[in-house]
């Protein structure tokens, strides 16, 4: 019989693993496909990008969209109509910022500023299954939260909140919010420390949402040259 072939070395790129054998069509899962992790380190470089990469690229797209919310800010005391209705699309904007970069682009403008990108755990390119996964949460919070400012609006003295300036009227639709909107930002909170502390003791970084997307964020240098012959894309250069 022929000899049974390895298709390509485990230890270059991944960990060795009974799928890193050829199997016979059907045999491997997409999802056995997907785990494929690449190593902790390759070339004595961490693969993973670690909590100061991430804090900083977050801080870079920061500052790409708080200009754009006070654009959006600006014409809102024309009247309570406008507002709302800007208030809905910059919700809306804003909260697909994340999905189209990181599934159109490997990540956010931030992320792609500090040379890291969202993969795959076998390093391919994620599509947009997984952008949507990953900020699923994000976007249900989101859309509470445009409930609760929505709420406020019709609830508060317009004349008084379209007489104040930008973080005045931010901080008087938190007062006229209604009762459970406290909870809400409560729930987000834990959410976002939950995030820091699982990507903290993770091994591979990766944070709650990645576990639930089944990605992994990893250094460019490192998704240029992940092992051919995965699932999906190759990985974008």
């Amino acid at each position: 019989e022929q000899a049974l072939r390895v298709d390509r070395p485990p230890s270059a790129h991944c960990v060795a693993t009974p799928s890193s054998l050829p199997a016979t069509q059907g045999q491997r899962s997409a999802k056995e496909e997907i785990m494929e992790f690449l190593p902790l380190y390759r070339d004595g470089k961490k693969v993973y990008a670690g909590f100061w990469k991430r804090l900083c690229a977050g801080w870079i797209d920061a500052f790409i969209i708080l200009p754009l919310v006070y654009l959006f800010a600006l014409p809102e005391t024309m009247g309570l109509p406008l507002a709302i209705i800007l208030t809905i699309l910059s919700t809306a904007l804003f909260s697909m910022y994340n999905v189209i970069f990181n599934a159109c682009y490997g990540g956010s403008p931030g992320k792609l500023a500090v040379g890291i990108r969202i993969t795959r755990p076998n390093g391919y390119s994620i599509g947009w299954s997984e952008a949507w996964k990953r900020s699923a949460v994000d976007l249900i919070i989101a859309l509470i939260v445009v409930m609760a400012d929505i709420w406020a609006l019709l609830h508060l003295d317009w004349d008084r909140y379209s007489s104040l300036g930008w973080i005045d009227r931010t901080y008087l639709r938190t007062e006229s919010a209604p009762t459970w909107y406290t909870v809400i930002l409560l729930l987000q909170d834990v959410w976002v420390w939950s995030e820091v502390v699982v990507l903290l003791f993770s091994d591979r970084k990766r944070a709650i949402h990645d576990f639930i997307a089944g990605t992994v964020v990893i250094k460019k240098e490192f998704a240029e040259h992940a092992p051919p012959g995965g699932r999906g894309e190759a990985p974008r250069r």
